[in-house]
């Protein structure tokens, strides 16, 4: 171990994103103990698995994968990720869920749901872009196969987190569109991996997989880091 690696540590200890508790040198983003308590949910081991079944005659879905479930402190990676600029994670947890889904070739583009430009702008980055990104690396997909730009959020419609489902639904049933200005359109019949960071009522997820099957004409599977039972 190099000293000014010791030295960096003693000044910035890097804590764990669970737990708070200060990490080892060989530690990374989790400390051993949260780490193997990790939540996981084995979804992508499970067809008609509970996540799937949220889109039961909603829309057509093929497969649905999280990697935990939000429960207790493993909420607080999701929160770092979302609002406190800690993208590192969301690349990591991405990653760890890429290793875990099916063969690489079994999805050709990975779709990130879209933020609105205001929120993007006052964010500076899209959450689920940066998971996409970690999938991305974790399938070992080329960068061409995550299309950020593909859709785009038409409608600022605030947070979804007070609302019941029907709410949710209501919400954001027109808040998504193709973009027209992306260059890139997957071809008819191409299998999107759609991502985000949570999935609750899978309000947003439906609105944006409805456009991806009935305009685009693509298959589509779903890939979330959490699962809110």
């Amino acid at each position: 171990m190099k000293w000014w690696r010791l030295l960096f540590d003693l000044c910035f200890p890097k804590i764990c994103a669970v737990c708070g508790n200060t990490l080892n040198y060989h530690e990374q983003h989790f400390c051993l103990h949260c780490y193997a308590d990790m939540p996981l949910t084995h979804f992508w081991n499970v067809v008609e698995n509970p996540a799937e079944r949220v889109f039961w005659g909603r829309c057509k879905v093929e497969r649905v994968y999280s990697l935990f479930y939000y429960t207790n402190n493993w909420r607080n990676p999701v929160h770092q990720l979302k609002y406190k600029g800690n993208t590192p994670i969301g690349l990591y947890l991405g990653e760890m869920l890429g290793n875990k889904l099916p063969l690489p070739d079994s999805f050709d583009y990975i779709v990130p749901l879209p933020l609105h430009w205001r929120k993007q702008m006052k964010r500076g980055y899209n959450q689920a872009e940066t998971i996409a990104r970690g999938l991305q690396k974790g399938l070992a997909l080329p960068d061409e196969a995550v299309l950020p730009n593909l859709l785009r959020r038409r409608t600022f419609t605030g947070t979804q987190t007070a609302r019941d489902r029907m709410e949710r639904w209501h919400n954001v049933k027109d808040a998504f569109e193709p973009n027209p200005r992306c260059r890139r359109i997957p071809p008819a019949g191409s299998h999107i991996l759609l991502v985000d960071d949570v999935l609750t009522t899978g309000a947003s997820l439906e609105a944006c997989a409805s456009i991806l099957v009935e305009q685009l004409e693509c298959r589509v599977s779903i890939a979330t880091l959490a699962y809110v039972e």
